[in-house]
C-alpha cells in the first residue's frame, strides 16, 4: 500500500522511472470487491447499537438546511458512498463483506432516529466505522447528519443516464434490469445463453435476449452450492464452475471453495466439490477478498483460481484478537491452478504442501478479482491496490513468478515494512486522508513487518503508455499525467477497481481492435473519493491495445477510453462484436450491450 514522500523509481523491464501512484476500493469485493469500501461504513440498526439517551436532547444548530445538506453530499461522497451507496440504501459494493450490512438511511428504524443520535454515532463510530469526532469538524458531522436525513424525503426518480459511447461506431443499448448484487456474467458456450451471478449465491439464466422484453430465470441458488460470498464463476462445456468463501463460526472464520454444476435438461443441477480449505482467520475488515476470479487453460484442462489478500497491505489483521499476528497465509494472495477434473479436494495452509501438488501458480498478487487468457494463450489479471495510492497492476501471469505483494504494489514499494516509517498524510502525500486504513489506523509503524523473502524477484506490471487511465502521483507528491511527464505507469489510475477483463480471442473485431483485450473500471472519480484526486474520469470502458517488449521480457499497453458513464459495472463477456456489461446495483442492476466494430460491415 505505500511509499513515503521520498524518491520512488518504478522499474519498467530492467529500467528504473519515477513513481506511479494510487488504488481504489477494493471492490474488494468487488467486489468484495467488489471491492474495494475502503470508506467507513455505519453498522446496520438492528437495535443493538443505540446512542444514550442524551444524545437525542442535542438537536442540528445548522439553519440553512440547503447549504448544509449540499456540504453533506460532498462529505459522504468522500467517507460513506462506496459502503452505504450512492443513494443511501446500504448497498455500496464494499459495504456487502462485512459482517453487518450498512445501515439503509430509508429505513424507518433510521429514519426514527433522532438527529442527535445520528449524530453521536458519526462522531463515537463502531466496528468497521472509525469515529469521526477528531477527522471532521463537528459542523461538518453536522453537515452529514443534514444530508442522510434528505435520502427519506427526496427518494430519487429520475430516469437513468445511458452509458455514452466515446466513438461514432460504437453503439450502447440498454438490455434489461438484473437482480441485485450482479457480480459476474458469463457465456454457456453450449448453448450460447447468457448467464449471470450475484454476490448472495443465486445464479440466473438470462431469456429471451433477442426479444423486446428480456428477462432471466433462477436456477441456482445458495442451497445448491453453500457458498455464502459467491464471487467466481466460468463454464467449461456444460460444467459451471463456481467459488467464494464459506463464513463459519458467526463470520469469525472462513473458507474457501469450489464447486462444479453440471447443468442438465430443464436447468437441473448436479453438484460436486472440487476443494475446500481449511478454516482459516476471517476479519472484520472490508479487505477479507477471499477466493473470486477464475479462468480457464486454453485446452480445458486447468482452471485457474485467484484468491486475494485478507489484509489492506500486509497488515495484522487478528479479528479482534481472535488470530493473533494473522496476516495472510499460504491461502491467500495467490492464484492457484487446478486441474478441471479435480475431485474433493482439501487445501490446508502449508505453503510447502501447496506448492509440492503443483497448486500455487503465481504469488505476491492482492487482488486479481479478473482474469482472462488472450489469444495467445498468455493469461493475465487486473488487480485492486490498497488504500496507498498505488497504481491499480495489470499482470502478466506466468508460472512460478512472484508479483510483490505485500512489498510493492503498483510499481511501489510499501513503506510499512520500513521499521522507521512514520504514517502521516500531511507529510507522506501517498495516504488519502479519507481513506479506511487511515481512518482506522492500518497505517502504522510495524516493526515486524515480515522481510522480503531471500532470492525472490519480483515480476513487474504491465507499463501503461497512455493517453487514458495512467495519471499518477509523483514522489513530489503531486499528482501527474504520464503523457506529459513521459513516465510509464503499472498500470492504471489508482483507486479505479479495474474488473470485467476480457479479448477478442476470435478476431472478430474491425482491425482496430482485432485480437485485442478490454476493461471495465468500477470507480468514477467522479464519485470516487480516493480517485477524485487524480480525475474525474471512471466507470468505463478502456481498450487495450497490449505489445510484448523483448528487451523487459513484459507487456506495454495503449489505454483507451472507449464508452463512458456506467455506474458501479463489474463484469463483461464479449459475443460476437457485442460486449455485454453489468452493473453491481444494490438495489438490482442494469445490462447493456456494448456493440464494437466488426471486422466489416457485414461482420465476415
Amino acid at each position: 500500500m505505500i511509499t513515503p514522500d521520498e524518491k520512488t523509481e518504478l522499474t519498467v523491464g530492467y529500467k528504473k522511472l519515477f513513481t506511479v501512484a494510487i488504488t481504489v476500493f477494493a471492490v474488494a469485493f468487488i467486489v468484495t470487491m467488489l471491492a474495494r469500501c475502503k470508506s467507513p461504513s455505519t453498522e446496520k440498526d438492528d437495535g443493538s447499537w443505540k446512542a444514550p439517551p442524551e444524545a437525542d436532547q442535542v438537536f442540528n444548530p445548522l439553519l440553512n438546511m440547503r447549504e448544509a445538506e449540499t456540504k453533506g453530499k460532498e462529505l459522504y461522497t468522500l467517507y460513506c458512498q462506496s459502503c452505504h451507496g450512492e443513494k443511501g440504501y446500504g448497498d455500496g459494493a464494499a459495504g456487502s463483506g462485512q459482517g453487518q450490512k450498512p445501515a439503509n438511511f430509508h429505513d424507518e428504524r433510521v429514519i426514527k432516529q433522532r438527529q442527535g443520535s445520528l449524530f453521536w454515532k458519526i462522531s463515537n463510530g463502531r466496528g468497521n466505522m472509525p469515529p469521526f469526532e477528531k477527522s471532521l469538524t463537528e459542523q461538518q458531522r453536522w453537515q452529514l447528519v443534514s444530508y442522510i436525513r434528505s435520502f427519506a424525503r427526496n427518494e430519487d426518480t429520475t430516469k437513468r443516464i445511458a452509458p455514452k459511447a466515446l466513438r461514432e461506431d460504437i453503439t450502447v443499448s440498454h438490455v434489461m434490469k438484473i437482480a441485485p448484487l450482479g457480480v459476474r456474467i458469463l457465456k454457456h458456450p453450449v448453448t450460447g445463453d447468457l448467464y449471470y451471478t450475484t454476490f448472495e449465491g443465486d445464479v440466473y439464466r438470462v431469456t429471451n435476449l433477442d426479444s423486446k422484453e428480456p428477462g432471466d430465470k433462477k436456477i441456482i441458488t445458495l442451497k445448491d452450492h453453500g457458498i455464502t460470498r459467491l464471487q467466481g464463476a466460468i463454464f467449461l462445456k456444460n460444467s459451471l464452475f463456481l467459488c467464494g468463501n464459506v463464513d463459519s463460526e458467526n463470520k469469525k472464520g472462513t473458507s474457501g471453495k469450489m464447486v462444479r454444476c453440471e447443468i442438465g435438461k430443464n436447468d437441473s443441477i448436479t453438484t460436486t466439490i472440487v476443494f475446500t480449505t481449511v478454516q482459516y482467520g476471517s476479519n472484520k475488515t472490508i479487505y477479507d477478498h477471499g477466493w473470486n476470479a477464475l479462468a480457464l487453460s486454453p485446452d480445458g484442462k486447468y482452471i485457474y483460481v485467484n484468491s486475494g489478500a485478507r489484509t489492506d497491505h500486509g497488515e495484522v489483521q487478528d479479528n479482534g484478537g481472535l488470530y493473533p499476528n494473522a496476516r495472510d497465509n499460504a491461502l491467500t494472495s495467490k492464484i492457484f491452478r487446478f486441474p478441471t477434473d479435480a475431485k474433493d479436494l482439501m487445501l490446508k495452509d502449508d505453503e510447502p504442501a501447496l506448492k509440492a501438488a503443483g497448486y500455487i501458480y503465481a504469488e505476491g498478487i492482492r487482488n486479481a478479482y479478473d482474469m482472462d487468457i488472450d489469444g495467445a494463450g498468455n493469461l493475465f489479471a487486473v488487480v485492486n491496490s490498497s488504500d496507498y495510492d498505488n497504481p491499480e497492476d495489470m499482470f502478466w501471469i506466468r508460472e512460478g513468478h512472484h508479483y510483490g505483494f505485500p512489498w510493492i504494489m503498483g510499481g511501489i514499494e510499501n513503506p510499512q515494512q520500513y521499521p522507521d516509517w512514520k504514517p502521516d498524510p500531511e507529510t507522506d502525500k501517498f495516504i488519502p486522508q479519507f481513506s479506511h486504513s487511515w481512518q482506522v489506523k492500518y497505517f502504522h509503524t510495524d516493526s515486524t513487518f515480515p522481510k522480503i523473502p531471500a532470492g525472490v524477484k519480483f515480476s513487474p506490471g504491465v507499463q501503461n503508455l497512455g493517453p487514458d487511465a495512467n495519471e499518477y502521483r509523483g514522489h513530489s507528491g503531486e499528482v501527474l499525467d504520464g503523457d506529459i511527464t513521459g513516465v510509464t505507469v503499472s498500470t492504471f489510475t489508482p483507486h479505479c477497481s479495474p474488473l470485467g477483463l476480457f479479448f477478442d480471442t476470435k478476431n472478430m473485431l474491425a482491425d482496430e481492435f482485432k485480437g485485442d483485450g478490454f476493461v471495465i473500471r468500477y470507480t468514477s472519480g467522479m464519485r470516487g473519493s480516493m480517485m477524485r484526486a487524480f480525475t474525474n474520469e471512471g466507470s468505463d470502458l478502456l481498450h487495450l491495445d497490449l505489445a510484448y517488449n523483448k528487451a523487459a521480457d513484459n507487456y506495454f499497453v495503449k489505454t483507451t477510453r472507449i464508452v463512458d458513464g456506467f455506474v458501479e459495472p463489474t463484469d463483461a463477456v464479449m459475443v460476437d462484436n457485442n460486449v455485454y456489461i453489468i452493473e453491481y446495483g444494490g438495489r438490482g442492476g442494469e445490462m447493456w450491450k456494448i456493440t464494437l466494430p466488426s471486422k466489416n460491415k457485414k461482420g465476415k
